[in-house]
């Protein structure tokens, strides 16, 4: 299943010129911190998902339009970018995606460290190793570590009644309906 969202996210960023000109790894890998930047800003204004009333109103609008009403900027959305941004990474790079649970112990101890301000903390450690294993070479495996611990730890730490994947499905169709690069500078 992550291979093929890896091809599909990868294949969208090219749809949508994001490679008509490579850029440095540092620059993906940056991206993918944005997003994390994104999430504790989500976080810090109470914007969550509204799964359940996206889902009451599937034909009353658009999918567009109810995902911006719905889904749009939360916390989830933000997680699922990360993850988005994961997968087309490891696309360009051809890794093989397999998501990694082994961090997952070691997670739970930095949300209980972390208390009720957990998200930043847990977003800072994570995007510090991935700055580390980029550093190291590394980035492969750690891309399967963070995917795997956002997996894993999803529910508890959105407190969404839908999973990651429920979110990067959606964000992934959103995505495909976008203008060439997303209606951004880069």
């Amino acid at each position: 299943m992550l291979n093929a969202l890896k091809e599909k996210a990868h294949k969208t960023a090219v749809e949508h010129g994001f490679y008509e000109e490579v850029k440095p790894d540092a620059f993906y890998l940056g991206l993918v911190m944005s997003e994390a930047g994104e999430a504790i800003n989500a976080d810090r204004k109470g914007m969550h998902a509204d799964t359940k009333r996206f889902e009451v109103n599937p034909g009353k609008w658009s999918f567009d339009l109810n995902f911006r009403i719905y889904i749009k900027d939360s916390v989830e959305d933000e997680i699922a970018d990360i993850i988005i941004r994961l997968l087309d990474y490891a696309g360009l790079k051809g890794y093989e995606v397999i998501a990694d649970v082994s961090a997952l112990p070691s997670v739970q101890a930095s949300l209980d460290y972390f208390g009720e301000h957990w998200l930043p903390g847990l977003l800072f450690q994570l995007m510090g190793g991935l700055s580390d294993a980029f550093d190291d070479g590394f980035v492969e495996g750690y891309i399967a570590c963070l995917i795997g611990i956002f997996e894993g730890c999803f529910e508890q730490i959105t407190g969404s009644d839908k999973d990651l994947w429920w979110f990067v499905d959606r964000k992934m169709k959103y995505n495909d309906l976008r203008p060439r690069l997303n209606g951004k500078k880069y």
